[in-house]
C-alpha cells in the first residue's frame, strides 16, 4: 500500500454523457481541494492530442488506488466502461467508490450490488438531492469518505515480505518492453497463479506481471526473480533506476 507521502491516484470512470459532473461547479470541482492532501484526480480530459487514448486509460487504471465511479445507465450500457474500466479495475482488486448518479438498473451487476455506494438505499442524486443545499452536503460526505478511504491506504501495513519499492515509469517501460516471452518463466518463478495469468492481456503479460506485484506490495521481488530466470539485463536496470 502507498506510505504516508504517497499521492494517492483517484481514477474517475463515467459516461460522456455525466460529463457535467466533472466540472469545476459539480461534484469533480468540489473535490478538487483534495488535490492538497496528496490525492489526485485522473480524467479522460486530461489525453493529450496525439496520444492513444485507450493504452492511456490502461496505464491510468493499472496506477489508480481508488475508482471514483459515476453510475447512470449510460455509463451501464457503456461497453468500454463496463467489458474494459470496471473488470481492469477488478481483476487489479482496486478499491471502488460507486455513486448513483441517477435511475439505473444498478441491481443487474453484481461488482455494484454487492458493494455499498452512495447515496445509500434507493436514491439518487438526480431524483433525491435537487435542493443545491442537500447536494452540497452530500458532495461533502463523498469528499469525507475519500478522504477516509486514502488514509486507510496509507496506514495499511505492507505485505509480508515486501518492502517499500518504487520504480520510476521509464523502469517500468523498459521491463515491459524488453520482457518477452520470458514472462511464462518468471510467472512460474513468482508463483503467479494459472487463473491470474490467464487474465493478463495477450501481448501485454510484462504488464500484467507489473501490475500483479505492485497490487500485492511484491515488486521488491522483481530483480531477483529476474536473475532466476537469467534475464540479469533487466535486473540489472532495475537494481540502477529506483
Amino acid at each position: 500500500m502507498p506510505d504516508t507521502g504517497e499521492v494517492i491516484k483517484i481514477f474517475v470512470s463515467y459516461s460522456h454523457h455525466d460529463s457535467a459532473y466533472l466540472e469545476d461547479n459539480s461534484l469533480l470541482g468540489y473535490l478538487k481541494g483534495l488535490e492538497k492532501e496528496q490525492i489526485k484526480f485522473w480524467t479522460d480530459r486530461q489525453i493529450r492530442v496525439g496520444e492513444l487514448w485507450d493504452e492511456v486509460i490502461k496505464t491510468q487504471i493499472q496506477e489508480a488506488h481508488i475508482a471514483l465511479v459515476l453510475v447512470s445507465q449510460s455509463f451501464l450500457d457503456s461497453a468500454y466502461c463496463q467489458d474494459v474500466e470496471i473488470r481492469r479495475f477488478l481483476a487489479a482488486k482496486s478499491y471502488l467508490f460507486p455513486i448513483i448518479l441517477s435511475p439505473c438498473e444498478w441491481q443487474r451487476h453484481e461488482w455494484l450490488r454487492s458493494r455499498q455506494f452512495l447515496p445509500g438505499g434507493r436514491q439518487t442524486i438526480e431524483e433525491h438531492y435537487t435542493d443545491p443545499g442537500q447536494l452540497k452536503r452530500l458532495f461533502l460526505e463523498i469528499r469525507q469518505q475519500l478522504r477516509e478511504r486514502t488514509e486507510q491506504l496509507r496506514q495499511a501495513p505492507p505485505s509480508a515480505g515486501s518492502g517499500p519499492v518504487s520504480y520510476s515509469g521509464k523502469a517500468q517501460l523498459a521491463f515491459v518492453r524488453q520482457l518477452g516471452d520470458s514472462w511464462q518463466d518468471l510467472a512460474i518463478v513468482l508463483n503467479i497463479p494459472a487463473y491470474d495469468q490467464s487474465r493478463f492481456e495477450r501481448g501485454g503479460e510484462g504488464r500484467g506481471i507489473w501490475v500483479w506485484l505492485k497490487n500485492r506490495q511484491r515488486l521488491a521481488e522483481l530483480p531477483q526473480a529476474l536473475d532466476e530466470i537469467d534475464r540479469p539485463d533487466l535486473a540489472a536496470l532495475l537494481r540502477h533506476t529506483p
